[in-house]
């Protein structure tokens, strides 16, 4: 960890720049890692008019950590010179979906530690609802398994369990249209919007698999199945943890702004992925999304092939890194699991686009309710 920690002590630009790029090779992988969740901010970037966007942007103005986790790396990305206004828009919208996942690290940007003590929540970014692998199995397990809670109310105590994703995404919206909330605050409250409309739309952020003696605790949404043999699928895929695939899906080598829209300009000719996801943004109640994806992850992550597969097996000790929980290690035929991947990165395709019509949505009514938008 020492050569982690040896830029800090050269000054100006340059410690900046070796810092960052530190972090960007030691960040660890979470939901839809980066590329997805950029790729919704920039879906709902283009969803945006100009007041809309200037909108977010005067709020962004007012971060708490705007020089740590904003300007300093936008200019390791971008460069020192001036840029563009709506580049530099485009890059703060990226880079407020990734800001909640950032400020996990306690290490490798300035201020690190004190950022990560005043804002990281890990339980605000998913809320799982149980599936089992079959009608026996819910029916033998009930009772043993805690439906988490969804109620939210302003000025609501955290519970001692802590808040789910439901719990913030309701208390984010309701303070972003509250014109008596901070502008600092509103642009931390922005990351989460951003953050969390996509983990509610990555399935594994819904759901998580119970299975009698097996996984009596649940899977902890997908991390403690393994398909052996699917990081084929990503090479940046470290092990074969089911739920690091799913997060995998719009990442590559590259994930900068500009790699994303490039990423994305394919799906523009795809008008059905288009209509669905305008279909689907009339539903905005956060419970919705969560209902969706939870039945996503039911027929998708945890396909009929993958359960026969995991009622062959017995639980193992953990080969990797992570909680020391017993995992499933599954195997699968090159043709089947061919089909899932293929199956996972089309599903993902429409879900990336949905949470980014979604996220303008939200974005619009906020802003007409705050009576900022002009």
């Amino acid at each position: 960890m020492k050569n982690f920690l040896c830029g800090w002590r050269l000054r100006g630009s340059l410690a900046w720049t070796v810092a960052f790029a530190c972090f960007g090779l030691l960040s660890p992988a979470f939901s839809w890692w980066d590329g997805g969740h950029k790729a919704i901010a920039l879906v709902a970037y283009e969803r945006l008019s100009p007041a809309e966007r200037a909108w977010v942007m005067r709020q962004m103005e007012a971060h708490p950590t705007k020089m740590e986790l904003f300007e300093e790396p936008m200019k390791v990305e971008l460069g020192q010179g001036d840029l563009a206004p709506e580049l530099r828009a485009k890059w703060f919208f990226g880079q407020a979906s990734i800001w909640s996942d950032l400020i996990r690290n306690r290490e490798g940007y300035p201020n690190s530690t004190e950022i990560n003590a005043t804002y990281h929540h890990s339980g605000w970014h998913y809320t799982d609802l149980p599936v089992f692998p079959d009608a026996q199995a819910g029916e033998q397990m009930k009772g043993k398994v805690d439906m988490p809670l969804l109620e939210w109310q302003p000025g609501m105590a955290e519970p001692k369990q802590g808040f789910n994703s439901i719990h913030t995404l309701k208390r984010v919206i309701h303070e972003l249209g509250d014109p008596a909330v901070a502008a600092k605050d509103k642009a931390v409250d922005l990351c989460w919007l951003f953050h969390l409309v996509g983990d509610m739309h990555q399935p594994c952020h819904c759901a998580q698999l119970f299975v009698p003696g097996k996984l009596e605790t649940g899977d902890r949404g997908a991390n403690r199945v393994l398909i052996l043999g699917i990081r084929r699928a990503n090479p940046a895929l470290e092990a074969d943890v089911l739920h690091f695939f799913w997060d995998s899906l719009w990442n590559d080598a590259k994930n900068g702004v500009v790699d994303i829209e490039q990423r994305l300009f394919p799906l523009n000719v795809d008008v059905a992925l288009w209509e669905r996801a305008q279909v689907s943004a009339q539903t905005l109640e956060p419970e919705a999304w969560l209902s969706e994806g939870h039945a996503l992850a039911a027929r998708h992550v945890y396909s009929p092939d993958l359960l026969r597969r995991i009622a062959t097996v017995s639980p193992q000790p953990n080969p990797g890194r992570g909680k020391p929980e017993d995992v499933l290690m599954v195997t699968m035929t090159t043709p089947m699991m061919d089909a899932y991947i293929r199956d996972a990165r089309s599903l993902s395709r429409q879900q990336v686009v949905t949470a980014g019509v979604r996220l303008a949505e939200v974005l619009k009514r906020v802003i007409a309710r705050s009576g900022e938008g002009e």
